[in-house]
């Protein structure tokens, strides 16, 4: 199955993937225009073919449309940003009304992008179970330099008002379970997970004789990679390293010899697959703690080993010399780049066993059933 053509072009409110051997319908309240924001993509969208084929039907009314989250994602709040935000959330009582139409409501980290939790209360009367799904802590207020200027409306503490409205909760890792059982018991940990269809080794890759050091994100974790500069600035002294970096604005590394690539949905797994090595810096913040290994996932299922600060999920993700390298210090870091820069005995074993945790723990598939199951559960 494919996706169909949104149903209303022109505001990209609503996406539908047809199945006429439904036996359940899902609509889902998400906050960005399908294949845009990598929380959306490696969850609900990337389940959608799967849930189809089981009988589950899912249709996404975004809240943002792509001029929104376009003028999100520049400085400075503008009156025609407020003013589209106003439209949206008119329209959103619009697809309030639409989803007394389906078997259940899914909520994507929050019905609005703005706001207290008014219309995830407005759902909960729709006579409808609500699956809630987040993976990220968005119980903490979160903010880069773009969006900074509307933090304030952003409301955190409507997670857990969300949480108790819900009928059933999905998180990406055991972190977010933790701060969601305080006001549910009804929550199941449902990994982030990868496509091992199309994001796989690639075989025989053109090499340019240096070792790519790769990180791939959006502008949001962006920031943690340029945080790392003087790290990153140490390793790139080996002649032998080249730092890549793929994501959608150029990075802010003063002094740091690099190699940008514009990111696209239609690329992504091509420009990961010329990687050497994959790295995934973070601070040991709340915010941090709450990430789902997405970036180490990518970089395993391809094949890649994976070098990752030793917080959060990754700990879940990665056995240290095992499937992975983690790093708590500056001198760690460097030493786990040096040693697979130098080894490429290393490198592959590291890159396979990485590969296959990929494959028996954190595959579309695997999770895309851990899903079905909880719908399943509650419209069954």
């Amino acid at each position: 199955m494919t996706a169909a053509e949104p149903v209303a072009r022109e505001d990209e409110r609503r996406v539908r993937v047809d199945c006429p051997k439904s036996k359940i319908s899902i609509a889902a309240l998400v906050p960005y225009p399908q294949n845009t924001t990598p929380s959306q993509r490696y969850r609900i969208e990337q389940w959608m073919p799967y849930l189809v084929a089981a009988g589950i039907r899912v249709d996404l009314f975004p809240f943002a449309d792509s001029a929104l989250l376009d003028q999100l994602h520049r400085p400075g709040f503008r009156i025609s940003t407020a003013s589209r935000i106003l439209l949206r959330s008119m329209r959103r009582f619009v697809d309030l009304v639409h989803s007394k139409r389906y078997d259940a409501i899914l909520i994507h980290r929050a019905v609005s992008i703005v706001g207290p939790a008014w219309f995830e209360r407005l759902a909960a009367r729709m006579g409808r179970p609500i699956i809630y799904d987040f993976d990220d802590a968005i119980f903490h207020l979160h903010t880069t330099e773009a969006n900074r200027h509307f933090g304030w409306l952003k409301f955190p503490g409507k997670t857990a008002t969300i949480c108790r409205l819900s009928s059933h909760i999905t998180v990406g890792n055991e972190y977010l379970a933790e701060y969601a059982r305080r006001f549910n018991p009804n929550v199941t940990v449902i990994p982030t997970s990868v496509d091992t269809d199309l994001y796989r080794p690639i075989e025989g890759r053109k090499r340019n004789g240096r070792i790519v050091v790769g990180w791939t994100g959006s502008s949001t974790s962006q920031t943690y990679l340029e945080m790392f500069a003087p790290v990153l600035e140490e390793i790139v002294r080996d002649e032998r390293v080249e730092l890549r970096v793929h994501s959608d604005r150029p990075p802010k590394l003063p002094g740091v010899e690099h190699v940008w690539r514009q990111w696209s949905a239609e690329t992504e797994s091509e420009e990961i697959g010329e990687f050497d090595i994959g790295i995934m810096p973070m601070p040991d913040d709340e915010w941090a703690r709450g990430k789902c290994a997405m970036k180490a996932l990518l970089y395993m299922s391809m094949g890649i080993p994976a070098v990752c600060t030793a917080v959060g999920a990754n700990l879940e993700v990665i056995s240290h010399g095992e499937n992975g390298l983690l790093a708590a210090t500056s001198d760690e870091w460097l030493d786990n780049i040096g040693r697979l820069a130098g080894d490429a005995a290393l490198r592959e074993r590291l890159g396979r066993a990485g590969r296959r945790t990929v494959e028996q723990r954190y595959s579309m598939r695997r999770s895309a059933e851990l899903f079905a199951d909880v719908v399943r559960t509650l419209c069954w």
